[in-house]
């Protein structure tokens, strides 16, 4: 689970630095023979700014006299720093809330004020982590209107819900969203480990679990994955998974509601699509966030469904 690893764990110790004295060249230089994104504009050792490729390609760029401008004139200040301790789903809130792609890394300064530059923590880092992050397309606000879609599913239940906003009834296009929920039992539980054979105590044994860092007995991570997969079954055609890609950020308790949204962010051509993925809980706490590419093939025809059926009879 993502939200027990810290910044310390995994970020990058080796962090290139300059003087804010440096020459924007000088800077240029170092983005390029050390194979970096950012340089860290240091003062005794205390960050005080940054300078990254992103500011060479937007803005400095147009600059002819990069020699003679100091990096003091032009890095990004105040900086936006976290601490080793910092949780790495905090770090991603916090490049998320400010649109930046680089957090250092400073130790706690005590009284003085003063912090001392660490490491440095990049989206790079943390993709591996959460592979989602370098695929953020700013939320599900603008949604498009909600439909009813045929289901060629073998059965539903009371209790599970779906919804589905796109275009229409009958394709599939970048910006559709489709959401399944339903509450996840003590007997979807004990059913899973049984079918997958997946009998870790912390899903099964209250006293076990009880003794754990989570408390309690939570809901395997694979069986929440698998309401992304519910969800994309009842997007319209018959959909194939390909692959998935998944972070897992919090536990889910047994016994919860838990709601799978899946947003078509790209079309990849030859009917496939990427899909970005997340579950949430009762509490709207995000459990797992990933990434699903699917083929979307036509139904089969209608006529061939009901003979199925019928040799079925």
């Amino acid at each position: 689970m993502h939200e027990s690893l810290t910044a310390s764990e995994i970020m990058v110790t080796d962090v290139v630095t300059a003087s804010p004295g440096a020459s924007a060249t000088d800077a240029a230089r170092l983005l390029r023979d050390e194979h970096v994104s950012s340089v860290v504009v240091v003062r005794d050792e205390t960050p005080v700014g940054i300078v990254t490729e992103g500011d060479f390609a937007t803005q400095l760029c147009e600059r002819s006299d990069l020699g003679r401008t100091k990096l003091s004139d032009v890095m990004s200040s105040p900086l936006e720093t976290i601490t080793p301790e910092t949780a790495i789903v905090d770090a991603v809130a916090l490049l998320r809330a400010e649109g930046i792609e680089h957090l250092p890394v400073v130790s706690d300064g005590g009284d003085d004020d003063s912090s001392t530059l660490v490491g440095i923590l990049t989206t790079t880092e943390l993709s591996y982590y959460v592979p989602h992050l370098a695929h953020q397309t700013g939320g599900l606000e603008a949604r498009k209107p909600r439909r009813q879609v045929r289901t060629d599913t073998q059965y539903e239940r009371d209790d599970w819900s779906f919804e589905y906003h796109g275009e229409d009834e009958s394709t599939v296009s970048v910006g559709d969203v489709a959401e399944f929920s339903k509450p996840i039992s003590d007997d979807d539980v004990a059913s899973f480990a049984e079918v997958t054979g997946d009998t870790n105590r912390l899903h099964l044994d209250d006293a076990y679990a009880a003794e754990t860092r989570f408390g309690r007995r939570i809901v395997h991570g694979i069986l929440a994955n698998g309401l992304i997969s519910a969800a994309l079954a009842r997007l319209p055609g018959l959909t194939i998974y390909l692959s998935q890609e998944s972070s897992f950020l919090a536990p889910l308790s047994i016994g919860d509601r838990v709601t799978a949204v899946c947003e078509v962010v790209g079309d990849l051509g030859e009917s496939k699509y990427r899909i970005e993925t997340t579950v949430v809980d009762g509490d709207g706490t995000t459990v797992l966030e990933g990434d699903a590419v699917v083929l979307i093939d036509e139904l089969p025809p209608k006529a061939a469904l009901e003979g199925d059926a019928a040799t079925a009879d």
